[in-house]
């Protein structure tokens, strides 16, 4: 049964559209539908793993990535990006993509010889260090991994790939003699009657990264099958439910110590305290509760909260004072589907209209839309949707849905850093009827979520 929120879409963009097309997801989630006025539909095929950019977010600049694998990671800033099962991220270039985060792995040994305290234990799954030890004892250890590798409900990992040492030695796997081992006088390796792997396979999607620590190691997201928030690290394995019970969160952000995201159920923005995990709404984002689209993503500039309306208004929000205060700041219209919103160094907000099609912005002081990207005919965008504007104010990413991230330097022209699906059939469909079409021709509206 599909939801009123899928109908309610759908029927705004078939009305609104005229002989324009509709496109959005089959019940199935295998396949786009590229439906027309006359309600002629076109099935597009579509993989799961590279066919949509739900999450995105830059670390301009960190500490290195290490302990992930046994090499260390040569990057020191990063692209992140979310496709539904899994996060990726490459360098700023696009360069080396790899999956971050692709499952949460739960992994305990029983046995012996495990040591006198956690501290005394290393454990490597998949020569990757588990550094989250939940549970200890001299006989049995549990510890808690984002896996970095694409994982599906069948993806078994061998035991001989899970490994525990101590002081005394490494123990790759179970023992078959473990019985008579662990009666032998005098032996000391860490021995291995068991293991129990569980995998929770995740669907991410919000990211969101500490701006305004150029150290920050903690990277935030959103996932939409469990309705939680999670904690991972960029420096590790590390992985952790930080909030549970916050469904089709679609705006995340995060300064210092507050937390602040989107509340879909009731159109309001939450900011958690993470010293506490206190939850409160921001005062004056209650009125978008009258609004019939929820705010997907949000930007913090000191204490205003600058959120992007899907039905079309960039609406600032103070994040202490009055409840119920809140003004907007550019009004559009209802079609464009605001979808990104960033806020550059010197002021300017940068947002993206993902059923027009556009990359545009506006200055503070002066209120007016300007289109940087998009808007003309034979423009090769589709469905933008997130906008990172760099710190130092040179220029800034924006991504689309269909996998295309691409870096905007001011001034200059866009050029694409990444590719992740650039050769599919939904984008290379979409983006042949874009370089075809005249003025004239229909407008592709989007209703994939």
């Amino acid at each position: 049964m599909r939801s009123w929120a899928w109908f309610f879409e759908f029927a705004i963009a078939v009305a609104g559209a005229g002989a324009s097309t509709v496109y959005y997801r089959d019940s199935t989630n295998s396949y786009l539908v590229a439906r027309e006025a006359d309600n002629r539909a076109t099935l597009i095929p579509d993989d799961p793993a590279s066919t949509k950019l739900l999450g995105f977010a830059v670390h301009e600049a960190g500490a290195k990535f290490v302990l992930l694998r046994a090499s260390p990671s040569p990057l020191t800033r990063a692209l992140y990006w979310s496709d539904g099962s899994a996060i990726w991220r490459a360098g700023l270039d696009g360069s080396g993509p790899e999956i971050h985060v692709g499952a949460m792995l739960e992994v305990t040994w029983i046995g012996a010889h495990f040591g006198h305290a956690a501290s005394d234990v290393t454990l490597t799954v998949e020569d990757v260090a588990c550094v989250d030890i939940v549970a200890w004892s001299p006989t049995r250890v549990t510890c808690v991994m984002a896996r970095p590798a694409r994982t599906v409900a069948s993806t078994k990992i061998p035991l001989s790939r899970v490994q525990i040492a101590t002081s005394a030695g490494a123990t790759p796997g179970v023992q078959p003699d473990f019985d008579a081992l662990v009666s032998t006088p005098g032996y000391a390796m860490p021995l291995v009657q068991a293991i129990t792997v569980t995998t929770t396979l995740l669907n991410p999607h919000t990211l969101a990264i500490d701006a305004g620590d150029r150290a920050a190691s903690s990277l935030y997201f959103s996932d939409h099958a469990g309705g939680r928030v999670y904690l991972a690290s960029t420096l590790s394995s590390s992985l952790r439910v930080l909030l549970s019970g916050a469904w089709s969160v679609h705006g995340l952000f995060v300064l210092g110590r507050s937390l602040y995201f989107t509340a879909e159920a009731n159109g309001t923005v939450q900011r958690v305290d993470l010293s506490t995990m206190s939850s409160v709404t921001v005062p004056g984002s209650g009125r978008l509760v009258d609004f019939a689209w929820t705010p997907p993503m949000l930007h913090l500039l000191y204490t205003t909260l600058y959120v992007a309306e899907k039905g079309g208004k960039l609406l600032a929000a103070s994040t202490s004072g009055t409840p119920g205060v809140a003004r907007r700041v550019l009004g559009g219209s209802t079609m464009a589907r605001l979808n990104g919103v960033a806020l550059g160094p010197d002021g300017t907000l940068y947002w993206t209209e993902t059923n027009t099609n556009v990359v545009a912005r506006t200055s503070l002081t002066s209120v007016g839309r300007q289109v940087l990207v998009g808007g003309q005919p034979q423009s090769i965008l589709s469905w933008p949707r997130h906008v990172y504007a760099l710190s130092s104010g040179t220029g800034l990413y924006y991504t689309e849905y269909a996998g295309r991230i691409s870096l905007l330097p001011l001034p200059g022209a866009p050029s694409t850093v990444v590719n992740a699906a650039v050769s599919t059939t939904a984008l290379g469909q979409l983006d042949g009827r874009v370089l075809g079409a005249t003025p004239l021709d229909a407008l592709p509206f989007y209703a994939l979520e």
